[in-house]
């Protein structure tokens, strides 16, 4: 299905950018930093270190190659391992085990065995939902699993359930229920979640004993442990060997005290918490919030204002958003600013599937290389050394090359530059000898022409 998208696209790209296509003329055709893109920015593509880029904005398909693809982002998409559209179809793939779902149709093979079915009508399926085998007939009527030990068996699911095995039960419905896992666990509940009794860890030296009528008490006990509940959770305390902390009443005040973490919270007015060193702060919540943490050696940073607007310091860089008016990123040697900045986060699939259609103005600058895009390659500006290039929708295209400057009007009704003579969009050949532009011409001090360079954003 990939390939058979991708030759049409690739054969109306090689159409539309022939030398000379009247065509080739914002926004029917554009480009910036050797990406190609069409109609403004429905349609880009571009090959970079040997991978072919395909977009077709703003819900049909995206292409990597060697075989990574979205179509309909974010409903579907896939890799060689996986794909996917959400939520008729998945398709999963590894050395031993493969499934293929098709709704209602299902079939896979894991190991030596082969599963399928129809749903809800019949079905079997090995080694998913981290079960040994699940099975059904005329679900939710009948159905059954196997794992951990211990097989499960539902009828008219959930209401009634039988489990035997390492793990020995029966439930109805919300009513009542209870089970044994051999020594180690015993459970009950009446009503459930509203009376339950659960000891767990019993054959351990810190066994869990818990009595919970929700809400007005609750409570989780063991030797090195206590956890109690007035009307929760308003009024709440814990207790263990790292940490003591109390909600009195929560959110509205809480106080932890412990070896590695500590803190006192007035909520919305103030709250500040360690965690070892890491550090959190809220200032009149949710107007000012403050973070630092220390994954490793490194130190991350986070200051969010009204929730929304964000600054962070993390693996991936930096980033700062105002929503929703712009966001800047750095990252290494590399930053790029958006505006506006509707959809404040950073995604690579949405940044290029998305973003595009959502972002008026861009600037990128990467190493020694800076790209500029007003308005769908309206206005477009390149600059890497001492070449540079200017375009300014069909109407005028001038650019800088060691060998000097030149310059085309209307896509390439007029045009001169340091190698040909565009006339009525035909490329004629100059001589050697002919004069050129000056290189330096619209680049001094004071210029106002079309050739000087403007700053970033």
């Amino acid at each position: 299905m990939r390939n058979a998208l991708l030759v049409p696209f690739l054969f109306f790209i090689f159409i539309i950018i022939l030398p000379g296509s009247l065509l080739a003329c914002w926004p029917v055709y554009w480009e910036l930093d050797g990406q190609k893109n069409f109609f403004g920015p429905l349609i880009s593509y571009e090959e970079e270190d040997g991978q072919v880029h395909l977009t077709v904005r703003p819900l049909l398909s995206s292409y990597d190659t060697p075989g990574n693809y979205s179509l309909l982002f974010p409903l579907g998409g896939g890799s060689a391992e996986r794909s996917y559209f959400a939520p008729f179809y998945t398709r999963h793939r590894s050395e031993d085990a493969s499934d293929v779902t098709l709704f209602p149709f299902f079939w896979g093979k894991t190991g030596e065995r082969t599963y399928g079915g129809v749903f809800p009508f019949y079905g079997r399926l090995y080694n998913r939902f981290r079960r040994d085998e699940i099975g059904f007939f005329l679900w939710p009527l009948y159905s059954y699993s196997k794992g951990d030990g211990t097989t499960r068996t539902n009828v008219l699911w959930p209401f009634f359930s039988f489990s035997h095995g390492r793990q020995e039960g029966f439930k109805l419905g919300p009513f009542y229920g209870r089970s044994r896992r051999g020594g180690e666990r015993r459970s009950s509940f009446v009503l459930w979640p509203f009376f339950i009794r659960d000891e767990k860890d019993l054959t351990t030296d810190n066994p869990k004993s818990s009595y919970w009528v929700v809400p007005f008490y609750m409570e989780t006990t063991s030797p090195r442990y206590e956890f109690h509940a007035v009307l929760w959770p308003l009024f709440t305390s814990t207790k263990g060997p790292e940490k003591t902390e109390i909600g009195a009443p929560w959110p509205f005040y809480t106080h932890t005290t412990g070896k590695e973490e500590r803190g006192t919270g007035m909520w919305p007015l103030y709250s500040r918490y360690w965690n070892g060193k890491d550090e959190t702060t809220h200032v009149l919540w949710p107007v000012y919030a403050e973070r630092e943490w220390y994954p490793g050696d490194m130190k991350w940073t986070q200051v969010r204002v009204l929730m929304i607007n964000n600054y962070k310091v993390d693996n991936r860089g930096t980033f700062f958003n105002v929503w929703p008016f712009f966001e800047y990123r750095q990252a290494k040697e590399a930053s790029v600013f958006y505006f506006p900045s509707l959809l404040p986060w950073r995604n690579v699939a949405f940044d290029r599937i998305m973003r595009p259609l959502m972002t008026l103005y861009e600037y990128r600058k990467e190493g020694g290389k800076t790209t500029a895009n007003f308005l769908y390659g309206f206005y477009t500006k390149e600059e890497e050394g001492e070449r540079w290039r200017r375009r300014l929708a069909f109407l005028l295209d001038v650019k800088r090359e060691p060998e000097g400057l030149g310059f085309e009007v209307f896509s390439g009704l007029f045009g001169v530059d340091s190698r040909r003579i565009k006339i009525c969009y035909i490329p004629l050949e100059r001589k050697k000898g002919e004069v050129s532009p000056p290189a330096d011409h619209g680049e001094g001090e004071g210029s106002s022409g079309p050739a000087a360079t403007p700053d970033g954003p």
